[in-house]
């Protein structure tokens, strides 16, 4: 899992261990929501992307933010989802991979 556990429950301000398993599964989505909608395939940062496929990415502090918003959003609308949020396109459209 790219995004880390307890940095998402300190941005979610969750202070216990009771939802962590959805807080988790909101990680892994918000990664697998930032390869399809990107095009991308997330690696951790500084990982060595020498053997990775040609559309490999680190992650990088914007992509990151990205998926914070990403994961506030689902965390605090469990049932309503209107897409990606504006900010985490905002952040997230430099890194779509075109296909040419």
């Amino acid at each position: 899992m790219i995004f880390d556990l307890a940095a998402a429950k300190q941005h979610l301000r969750i202070e216990h261990g009771d939802e962590d398993a959805y807080v988790t599964a909101l990680c892994e989505a918000a990664e697998q929501q930032f390869n399809n909608y990107t095009g991308r395939v997330l690696y951790e940062r500084q990982s060595n992307l020498a053997e990775a496929p040609e559309n490999a990415l680190n992650l990088s502090s914007d992509i990151e933010a990205g998926a914070w918003v990403l994961i506030g959003a689902l965390y605090e609308n469990r049932e309503h989802g209107d897409g990606l949020p504006l900010p985490t396109k905002l952040l997230w459209d430099p890194y779509r991979w075109l296909a040419v």
